[in-house]
């Protein structure tokens, strides 16, 4: 693989995007930290690098699935160029008309040829072959707990039957996969790994991001509706239809701020801090307004929805990590 091919692979797989994972596994080990656990930072180090390459896994393997499957219906439907034309010529005519939205913009790298899908592919698996041994590290020479290896198999097996294998993406368990995978599994293993034991702490914890992660992903299917129901992904809003979506929309915001209180209930945080949160809820409850208010009608509406959802989802687990620094350093 050359020094293209890799910036390209690393532009399929949307680094911005890997917020969404690396924050709320911080999340988790800062909440251990902050209960009085000892820190390990070497062993939160080699963690948080097996949770980037298990992101890299999931995003480029979904976006090469998504890929190839449009690619194969232009294909079937005839809108392939003449034959004899070159594959990536095909592919480039294929993809055309789907790799401009909101979620797919990542798809133009493969549509414009910079990397293939069986590059893309193998990147990804490759990534799975470089965190193993990392697993294994971490359990037998960190001793990070008996529970190590089996939390970063359940985060294989998530990543890569979301769009292999079992396919939740296309059978309507996409969206709670994602907030099983990115908004609970991930704090959930970011506390265990420094705590070394089992807790129903990061699970409370995580409640909020849970739910933030859900509405995201429903937000984004929106302006993806035709792409994903020319491939047949039969998510819940090409199952019920983006008006579907967008009412659930502000009802999922206000209950994940309400989700707040057993959160602050079992986790003693500085009345002070509180105004961090300030930050997030504004983008958050934006772009439940603009829901609201139907902009979800209009490709511009759409992509500020989520565009200020997505800004208030990753705000979250940051200001909640500031938060519970500042308890440390004020106990």
């Amino acid at each position: 693989m050359g020094i293209k091919t890799l910036c390209a692979w690393f532009e399929l797989a949307a680094l911005p995007k890997f917020a969404t994972t690396l924050l709320p596994f911080t999340l988790g080990a800062v909440l251990a930290w902050s209960e009085g656990f000892t820190p390990d930072f070497p062993a939160f180090a080699v963690s948080l690098l097996a949770v980037f390459l298990l992101t890299a896994f999931c995003f480029v393997l979904n976006a090469a699935s998504v890929f190839s499957d449009l690619c194969s219906v232009r294909a079937e439907a005839g809108s392939v160029l003449e034959e004899g034309a070159k594959e990536g010529e095909k592919k480039r005519s294929a993809a055309s008309s789907f790799h401009s939205t909101a979620s797919t913009g990542r798809f133009s790298t493969l549509a414009s040829g910079k990397i293939t899908v069986k590059e893309a592919t193998l990147g990804a698996y490759l990534c799975v072959i470089l965190a193993l041994p990392l697993g294994f590290l971490l359990q037998f020479y960190f001793r990070t707990g008996d529970f190590t290896l089996l939390l970063g198999f359940i985060g294989i097996f998530t990543a890569y039957s979301y769009s292999r294998g079992l396919r939740f993406s296309y059978r309507g368990f996409g969206e709670l996969a994602l907030a099983f995978g990115v908004g609970f599994l991930t704090v959930f293993s970011g506390f265990y790994l420094q705590a070394r034991s089992l807790s129903v702490l990061p699970a409370v914890f995580s409640l909020p991001f849970v739910v933030e992660v859900f509405k995201m992903k429903l937000a984004r299917e929106v302006p993806d509706y035709e792409c994903d129901s020319a491939v047949n992904r039969r998510n819940l809003v090409v199952r019920f239809g983006k008006e579907f979506a967008t009412r659930l929309y502000a009802p999922l915001t206000l209950i994940a701020w309400l989700s707040f209180v057993p959160v602050f209930l079992l986790v003693s945080i500085p009345p002070f801090s509180l105004p961090l949160l300030a930050a997030p809820a504004y983008f958050s409850w934006k772009s439940a307004i603009l829901s609201l208010a139907n902009k979800w009608k209009t490709r511009e509406g759409t992509i500020e929805i989520c565009k200020n959802g997505f800004t208030g989802m990753t705000l979250l687990p940051i200001a909640l990590i500031v938060m519970l620094l500042l308890k440390m350093f004020f106990a």
